[in-house]
């Protein structure tokens, strides 16, 4: 369906949402603020369901727009999240499978900051690259790029403003935002196209100052399933498990600095949305809220990501744009991380590249079958482990999630009911009753693993 007649269905829908709101600039080319942070899994926020923080800034694009509460990434690690939101496909096309990655990115695969450069967009990065880039030096696509080589610091970082190195001194994510402010004080009547790329809540787990210990006075549960003995795990993930006593000791601490990291996401995120509002941007752009990849708080005795479990791979998204979407719209549907691109060109009526592996979310937030039923399964390829000694994949379902792992010749099965035990507790694949679900599985996880060519 045309950009157009996705504003008349769109707005049909949500005639609420609309019939008060000023027309995308240039009917077709609304801005866009992407905000994009670091390893904050699907409950960072407390419009994702947490309970021990409040973020009212983050809540806004969720109360205000749509919420997808089944958000993945298709391989859970910095860098090859990152390649596949910038290309809008998986790692098997893109090849970063690591942090370390060897190949030439982007090469000449096209990104969202390609395509969005060549509509007439004023583009920039603002923040967490990660990627390979020697020097921090600029990135083609982008106008406009701030950032720092590797994985960078909490504090104090140095950053390099399109190409020359500037010292800074604070909290990053604070200095970070002045940076997108000075963006938006040097516009022009051209829209954007901006990526605001938080290093928070990544380790160090160092909060700014004026949220260092607020959560000190607060009991968090330890996860239940962190007391569960070392036989509940495949193999693999016994030897990443940290001895259990440690564990449960240092989960308070743990998890109380990572949500106070997330504090600063949310002040900074609420000060350039004050700033769009204040100068009439804020309903003429798309704003979305998402991240790299999730991140286990303990769960299983773990405490990282890159494995299949549900908070290593689900992750926040959250899109704002009232000439298009209804307030407090909610979404159940698998999306993921490919789906980001797709969905972007088509709010900012820019032509979609054929070859991706991600589709547009606009049907969800429509409420239409347009373009056929959404997807009921989807492949997770976990990062390289050890040069390619393990290879981990999953098949996930509304209901089920089948998981393969092989370590030289040896295959480990895992089949979780996802309904019945969310926190994949119970491994159910030697359960002679479940043969026909794992059998299923089995075959639905090889076909898309030839459909990826991943071999």
């Amino acid at each position: 369906m045309a950009h157009t007649e996705w504003l008349l269905v769109l707005c049909l829908g949500g005639a609420a949402a609309c019939g008060g709101g000023r027309a995308p600039r240039g009917e077709e080319h609304p801005n866009v603020f992407l905000i994009y942070s670091d390893d904050q899994r699907f409950d960072g926020f407390s419009a994702g369901g947490n309970r021990w923080i409040e973020t009212p800034a983050l809540d806004r694009i969720a109360d205000e727009g749509a919420l997808f509460e089944r958000s993945y990434v298709v391989c859970s690690r910095c860098c090859p999240g990152r390649a596949t939101m910038l290309t809008g496909v998986y790692p098997t096309r893109h090849g970063v499978w690591s942090n370390h990655p060897e190949v030439d990115f982007p090469g000449e695969r096209q990104t969202l900051a390609d395509l969005f450069h060549a509509a007439g967009y004023r583009t920039a990065w603002i923040g967490k690259w990660h990627l390979p880039n020697p020097g921090a030096r600029p990135v083609r696509g982008f106008d406009h790029f701030v950032s720092y080589e590797g994985p960078g610091h909490h504090f104090d970082q140095t950053l390099v403003i399109d190409g020359i190195p500037t010292p800074t001194h604070g909290f990053q994510a604070d200095r970070l935002t002045d940076e997108v402010l000075r963006f938006l004080d040097e516009g022009d009547e051209k829209p954007f196209f901006l990526v605001l790329a938080f290093k928070n809540p990544h380790v160090p787990l160092t909060p700014a100052p004026r949220h260092a210990g607020l959560l000190d006075g607060v009991t968090l549960p330890v996860p239940t399933s962190a007391q569960d003995g070392d036989e509940s795990l495949p193999a693999f993930y016994r030897g990443l498990r940290q001895d259990s006593r440690h564990e449960l000791d240092q989960y308070q601490e743990t998890a109380r600095r990572y949500w106070e990291l997330c504090l600063s996401i949310d002040d900074n995120v609420g000060r350039v949305l004050s700033r769009l509002e204040a100068d009439g941007e804020l309903d003429r752009t798309v704003v979305v809220f998402t991240t790299d990849n999730g991140q286990l708080l303990g769960e299983h005795g773990l405490s990282q990501k890159g494995l299949s479990y549900e908070p290593s791979i689900r992750v926040p998204l959250a899109i704002r744009y009232p000439p298009l979407i209804r307030p407090g719209t909610h979404s159940s549907a698998l999306t993921l991380n490919v789906d980001l691109l797709p969905t972007l060109c088509e709010l900012a009526g820019i032509e979609v590249p054929d070859g991706l592996d991600g589709r547009s979310l606009l049907p969800l937030m429509a409420g239409t079958d347009e373009g056929g039923p959404w997807r009921d399964a989807f492949l997770y390829t976990a990062p390289s482990f050890g040069e390619g000694a393990v290879v981990e994949r999953a098949l996930v379902e509304e209901d089920h999630k089948y998981v393969r792992i092989r370590i030289g010749e040896r295959v480990e099965e895992l089949l979780f009911d996802l309904c019945a035990d969310p926190d994949e507790r119970r491994n159910l694949a030697g359960d002679r009753g479940n043969a026909p679900i794992l059998e299923r599985m089995r075959a639905g996880l090889a076909a898309e693993r030839e459909g990826l060519g991943d071999s």
